[in-house]
């Protein structure tokens, strides 16, 4: 009897880990982050949940399912602490996929439909897609559109100076090269370093995260504050002048950032 064509095809193995900080929010990573990412089918093994100390290490084994992850290890409190940590965990050049632990879903750009929007398809595409575009533009961070809405999204994919929002992003690890300061603004900083080292960072505009910005419990939310938040604003601005500018935000109350190389004007 001849092999049919599901049983000759052969798996192409694509080498990442899925990088998941969380803090305080074990059943918010349980019945969200881990949850979608069983539904896209990205295999358990790669993911690692990445803990603040010993006594959460514990909640989260006793709260998480079984067979939804890879692993819990131990690292440092603190957003930006925990970034850096998770860079030195994996080896220099190991493409990881962060993730925050409170992604409700996925969308994609359809101009096809009412809202310009529809769920998300498939998620490996989209990390193979954009390790892919970081080797064509000789970049190492890629990210996607930072609003869940079809009416803003683009089928397009930039490399300039854009803002690679922290909930779901991808980088070829850079180790110690790329070391984050800051808990509030982190991922506005990490935009920022990796462009100035590589020239470019990949945004594909077509795709969002849906997730509570500011709004979900316990994480990094039991210690901001907007003093802390517009703090880090004003330190982005006068630590890399060239790259960022005040940008007061009425929706969300709290002060943003607008990331644009000032240098491509002079």
């Amino acid at each position: 009897m001849g092999k049919t064509r599901h049983q000759t095809r052969k798996r192409i193995y694509f080498p990442y880990e899925v990088a998941i900080p969380s803090y305080k929010r074990p059943e918010t990573l349980r019945d969200k982050t881990l949850t979608i990412l069983k539904a896209y089918r990205i295999p358990s093994d790669k993911i690692t949940v990445f803990v603040a100390n010993k006594e959460q290490e514990e909640v989260y084994s006793n709260t998480l399912i079984p067979g939804t992850y890879g692993k819990i290890v131990v690292g440092i409190q603190g957003m930006g602490a925990i970034r850096n940590f998770i860079s030195e965990y994996y080896p220099v050049g190991t493409p990881i996929v962060n993730i925050d632990d409170d992604i409700k879903g996925f969308l994609e750009y359809d101009e096809t439909k009412p809202r310009k929007e529809k769920p998300l398809r498939s998620l490996i595409g989209v990390i193979k897609q954009g390790f892919h575009e970081c080797e064509k533009a000789k970049a190492r961070l890629w990210g996607v559109y930072p609003v869940a809405n079809g009416f803003f999204m683009k089928p397009k994919i930039s490399t300039n100076l854009r803002y690679i929002i922290g909930s779901f992003w991808g980088s070829i690890n850079a180790g110690k090269q790329v070391k984050i300061t800051l808990d509030d603004k982190e991922d506005y900083q990490r935009s920022i370093l990796y462009y100035k080292a590589d020239g470019a960072v990949v945004r594909m505009n077509m795709v969002a995260p849906i997730s509570s910005y500011y709004k979900e419990p316990g994480g990094m939310q039991e210690e901001r504050t907007k003093q802390r938040v517009e703090e880090s604003a004003r330190w982005l601005v006068k630590t890399y002048p060239e790259f960022a500018v005040l940008n007061p935000s009425k929706k969300s109350g709290y002060m943003e950032v607008k990331l644009k190389d000032k240098r491509e004007n002079t």
